[in-house]
């Protein structure tokens, strides 16, 4: 205890010694108050100064004489320091305290001290087996208390508020108690006292030989953040570690430090913990368990604690119904005739709904509820006073129930007819659902808690309703539970009086019941109980005048609250159901209320038309979720399958996903069958000329394109009966969702949203081009083509031009994986496919679309909504043609490239002059959009020039030869197409066809493939630009026949000398086959000859035709001395 003020600083330093010597301050040191017990005196106050004493002189001069001796021996080397024992002095020097006073007994000796919290009080333990409790700051014992050898003493600090750790702001303000523990370890007992009179509290046993912790101190090195907010106590003040280790806290609540009425509360305190033991040690079949329990239950007298105690037993233990009711009846006589307060409002309110909510209950199981009958009219006459509920005499009902003539309980005749129907169907694809699974209580008590759980009780509202929090296991219990109540009553009639007595919201109830319809097995539902159903809806609906009182040509709100409820509702074809039996209810209440004729009522109401057309739409929606669950697999040529989500499919969720939503729903059906588009389309086209002589038909029409078309693809149709027999029935419910080019739009975006989760698999991508090119509407597909590219192919097809562009070829699978998420195979397969989209973008693009924008059409559904993804690709904005082109342009350089592993530094700078990067993000029309010229510079005539020759070559490698029948024969399976795609390449980059097929020609004739060389010289423009090269190969032709004769100085013999002198002026290339053919030879230079001479004005160079020429010649004297 800090002692910081001027007075107590004289009277210290008056009592201690040398205080001649002392020297007055102005600001007083600091004086730490330490409490000591022991000996003489058995309890002593030592102060402990600031900064402590100061050694006399000579003690400081007579410990550096003793340092230096002990070193000298060291110094001079006469002696060891590892023999000098060295005294094992304390680190820390201790420090005399001088004692101001104490409290003196000669035959008592203090064990320990245990000082309080707030440091005001403390606790001495003697030998002589007290404790005494000392009021420090007077220095006065206040208590001592007997009995308690060696015992082990705590304080622990309570705050009036609920959190033991109150914030510093208002801690000064709040009420506290000290609680004294005492804990015998011997005995081991444990005594508690309230320090403010020495009460004692509370007393029990406890383990023995145990150890009482008691801390004091908060956090050590606590941020300020958190002392600022709330004060640094100890998590547990006190505990008890019994011997094996286990650790127990103690839980003392404030209100026994209080007095009246919160002393009355304690005692109510103590009666519910002795409630609670009693219940969970005693049998609840005792004679004597409800007469203890009756008497512990009277004995309460706090009203918030006597709703405790109720809520107690029916939520914690499992009490019967009866004696809950019993025990309420004597609880509400003890408030009946109190002064009404707030509180009392409460509690009453409370009682009363949990009374008329235990009389349903019974009700509903069938019990003898005689013995609630006083309270229930104490309880009615409560809520007639403070509600004003009016209720009905018993004459007015039995006058109104002699002129009631019993209703009809069936369904109308159209809507049995759509019932069964849908059933039907329904049986035929084998429609099977998942279930909410209900657990139900293991016995009525058990029932009856979960009953009452799910109902608000605490409610003002005129009616008792759900709670809102309820989880859906519970409301799907208690639907369960109600509805088999219900259904076996004896008397239904009696429904309408249970729910008004027991003051039931009837649209909680009707909502039970339909959820547990929702949840039943379709097999379960027969025209039998859809009948008791609508009497048991009728008698639930008969007290409420909202739902009976329907006005003429007018909505009544309180059957469009169910309607709102059945839309939400997950299984359409159940929610049809009810419907059905809720306009049947409806209907007799209308025509009760309207006094009109049967057969006039469903032509001239409202409320019968919104029925209609809710039913109308969940018939749809059942008829689409049925066939849904349908499942096979497409025959020849599928379409990958995509996995198709289990959807929730409801009217809500055709309303929530608005325009679209059943085309996409369909399109997600079909691609988990592989469907291809084709097949689709001739479906639709014979629905579309369903009852029609086709032959006949087209023979009188001039446009026969739809019956080819059909002819070439029924097979597709034919082949997979089941999936088009349900298709065509969903076109019938659907004819503006189910067009082709609606369902094949969105099989698109489901193929490329696959494609993006799996980009390993191409495939799926390849399938995005194949349904896109089923589209007929071009506004449609050319739309689609834009979204998918920005949306799914764009930015993969960046980043892998970039990373070509920097490697400058085909990168290796590690920088592939690392930039672009796949290997080297798959990024040369998805640059073909993107090169074949572009393409076909570009080609839809600049078709001239002649037809404007059809008006797409849904169904009656959707009132407003989000646009569908076929009105956004039909909206979406024209792109720039000339980007495209360009952006058609890198994919097959870059595709190429990697197809070929041609090497090429730098291809999207060396080969365009314009930013790739812009390419890349100007394919859409802006305002910022620059002119394009799309005419190459000159000085990418060359880098292209090389690049398209490089192409060729690779292309020409790889034809193939066979020599089976003594002439070869050329594969060109896989040149021809190449060429085709490098010629429009070099047609998009303004380069001229005869250059392709030039340097076609001399690829071929260059390894050997004279025949092939010999067809494309004779389509070749300008022949005198291929007698150059023609004559260099034909040299090297030359040297490797020289090279490879048997008899080399006569084939020399036979060349004429500026030949023979050609040829040794030339190295040889061993690229040129080893053994040419001289007689090929002769006809690829006869052609070429014959070409220069067709052309008039011919450039070629004289020396190079006469060489020509002999070369051709001599080529007929090495055959004929067969020195070839």
């Amino acid at each position: 205890m800090k002692l910081n003020s001027s007075f107590s600083k004289l009277i210290v330093h008056c009592l201690s010694s040398d205080t001649s010597y002392y020297r007055y301050r102005s600001v007083p040191p600091v004086n730490t108050l330490i409490l000591g017990a022991g000996v003489k005196p058995y309890v002593g106050f030592h102060y402990a100064l600031e900064g402590g004493t100061a050694p006399p002189l000579q003690d400081v001069a007579r410990a550096v004489a003793n340092k230096i001796k002990s070193a000298l021996p060291g110094w001079l080397g006469g002696g060891s320091t590892e023999n000098t024992t060295v005294g094992n002095e304390p680190l820390i020097r201790s420090e005399g305290l001088s004692m101001r006073n104490g409290l003196f007994d000669g035959q008592r000796t203090g064990n320990s001290v245990a000082v309080s919290p707030d440091r005001r009080l403390a606790a001495i333990v003697d030998s002589l087996g007290r404790v005494a409790v000392l009021d420090v700051t007077r220095g006065h014992l206040i208590r001592l208390f007997k009995g308690c050898r060696d015992a082990q003493c705590a304080f622990v600090q309570i705050f009036e508020m609920e959190d033991k750790k109150p914030k510093l702001s208002i801690v000064k303000d709040l009420k506290r108690a000290i609680f004294l523990i005492i804990y015998n370890p011997k005995k081991g007992l444990i005594d508690i006292r309230i320090m403010q009179k020495g009460n004692r509290v509370a007393a029990f046993t406890a383990t023995k030989n145990g150890l009482l912790l008691y801390n004091t101190c908060g956090l050590v090195g606590a941020v300020k953040n958190y002392t600022y907010k709330k004060i640094n106590l100890p998590e547990f003040q006190c505990v008890l570690m019994d011997p094996d280790g286990t650790l127990k806290k103690f839980n003392i609540p404030f209100f026994y430090a209080l007095e009246g009425e919160y002393s009355q509360r304690s005692k109510d305190l103590h009666v519910l913990r002795d409630l609670r033991v009693y219940l969970r040690k005693s049998p609840m079949d005792s004679e004597d368990f409800v007469e203890e329990l009756i008497k512990k239950v009277t004995e309460l007298k706090t009203l918030d604690l006597k709703k405790h105690c109720l809520d107690m037993l029916v939520r914690k233990y499992e009490i019967s119904p009866k004696i809950v009711m019993t025990c309420l009846s004597l609880l509400w006589v003890s408030i009946e005739n109190e002064e009404l307060t707030d509180q009392l409002i409460e509690i009453k309110n409370y009682f009363a709904n949990l009374a008329l909510a235990t009389l349903f209950f019974r009700h509903m199981n069938g019990e003898n509820v005689d013995d609630m009958r006083d309270l229930v009219t104490k309880v009615h006459s409560y809520k007639n006073l403070y509600t004003e509920v009016s209720e009905e005499t018993e004459a007015e009902k039995a006058e109104i129930d002699e002129n009631t003539e019993t209703p009809c309980f069936e369904l109308l005749e159209d809507d049995n007819c759509i019932l069964e129907r849908l059933l039907s169907l329904a049986k035929e694809i084998n429609y099977k659902e998942q279930h909410a699974r209900v657990t139900f209580a293991v016995n009525n008590t058990s029932a009856y808690k979960e009953f009452l759980s799910c109902f608000n009780l605490d409610s003002k509202d005129e009616c008792i309703r759900l709670k809102s929090e309820t989880t859906t296991d519970q409301m799907n219990t208690l639907a369960s539970s109600t509805f088999k109540s219900i259904f076996k009553l004896n008397d239904v009639t009696l429904l309408s009086n249970f729910v008004r007595e027991c003051n039931m919201d009837p649209k909680e109830i009707v909502k039970l019941l339909i959820m547990q319809v929702m949840n039943m097995p379709l097999q379960d539902i027969n025209l039998e109980l859809i009948e008791k159903l609508i009497q048991v809806l009728y008698f639930l609906c008969n007290i409420i005048e909202d739902a009976t009182q329907i006005a003429y040509n007018e909505t009544s709100p309180w059957w469009q609250d169910v309607r709102d409820v059945l839309v939400d509702m997950p299984c359409p074809l159940r929610s049809m159901i009810v419907a059905m039996a809720c306009k049947a209810v409806s209907r007799i209440f209308e025509i009760k209320c309207q006094e009109i004729d049967d057969t006039l009522w469903e032509s001239v109401t409202k409320e019968n038309a919104k029925w209609g057309m809710l039913i109308g739409k969940l018939e749809d929606i059942s008829i689409l979720s049925i066939i849904l669950m349908f499942k096979d697999s497409f025959g020849e040529n599928a379409l990958p399958k995509l996995q198709m989500t289990d959807f929730n499919i409801n009217l809500k969720y055709i309303y929530t996903r608005g325009n679209g939503s059943v085309t996409e729903l369909i399109a997600k059906w079909l691609c988990s069958m592989g469907v291809i588009p084709e097949a689709i389309i001739t479906n639709e086209l014979f629905d579309k000329y369903a009852g029609v002589d086709l032959e006949t038909h087209f023979d009188n029409s001039e446009d026969d394109h739809d019956y080819i078309y059909m002819m070439n693809n029924r097979s597709y149709v034919d082949d997979n009966p089941e999936i088009f027999k349900w298709l065509s029935l969903l076109r019938l419910q659907f004819p503006l969702s189910t067009s082709s080019n609606y369902i094949i739009a969105n099989m698109c975006w489901e193929y490329s949203i696959a494609w993006q989760k799996s980009m390993q698999s191409c495939e799926l991508l390849s399938t995005v081009n194949h349904c896109l090119k089923s589209i007929s509407d071009l506004h449609i597909r050319l739309g689609l083509y834009s979204i998918i590219w920005f949306t799914y192919i764009k930015h993969v097809f960046e980043a892998s031009c970039r990373l070509v562009n920097k490697v400058g070829r085909l990168p290796k699978d590690p920088l592939c994986l690392q930039d672009v998420g796949f290997d080297s195979t798959v990024m040369i397969k998805f640059l073909e496919i993107v090169t074949t989209y572009l393409g076909e973008f570009l080609e839809c693009s600049q078709m001239s679309i002649s037809h404007d924008k059809a008006n797409i059409q849904y169904e009656q559904i959707w009132d407003e909504s989000t646009p569908s993804l076929v009105e956004v690709a039909q909206d979406n904005k024209r792109v720039n043609n000339d980007i495209l082109n360009l952006n058609y342009q890198l994919s097959c350089t870059v595709y190429y490239m990697c197809h070929f592993n041609v090497k090429v530094s730098k291809p999207l700078d060396s080969l365009y002059d314009i930013d790739y990067q812009y390419i890349f993000d100007s394919l859409i029309d802006s305002k910022h959009t620059r002119e394009i010229n799309m005419r190459p510079s000159e000085k990418l005539r060359n880098p292209r020039f090389k690049f398209i020759t490089k192409l060729i070559r690779c292309a020409v490698d790889t034809i193939t030869t066979t020599d089976e029948f003594g002439s070869p024969e050329y594969n060109c399976g896989e040149c021809v197409p190449w060429i085709e795609k490098i010629t429009i390449l070099a047609e998009l980059w303004s380069i001229d066809i005869d250059f392709v097929r030039r340097q076609q020609v001399i690829a071929l004739y260059h390894l050997g493939y004279d025949s092939l060389a010999d067809r494309i010289i004779t389509l070749i423009k300008e022949p005198e630009v291929l007698v150059p090269p023609i004559l260099a190969i034909t040299t090297q032709r030359f040297k490797r026949s020289l090279e490879q004769s048997s008899n080399q100085p006569e084939w020399i013999v036979t060349m004429p000398p500026h030949l023979y002198k050609r040829l040794q002026n030339v190295a040889l290339d061993t690229s040129i086959p080893a053994h040419p053919s001289l007689t090929t030879t002769k006809m690829v230079l006869n052609s070429l000859l014959y070409q220069v001479d067709q052309k008039e004005n011919c450039s070629a160079s004289p020396q190079d035709l006469k060489a020509l020429e002999l070369f051709m010649d001599n080529c007929d004297v090495l055959i004929s001395y067969k020195l070839h």
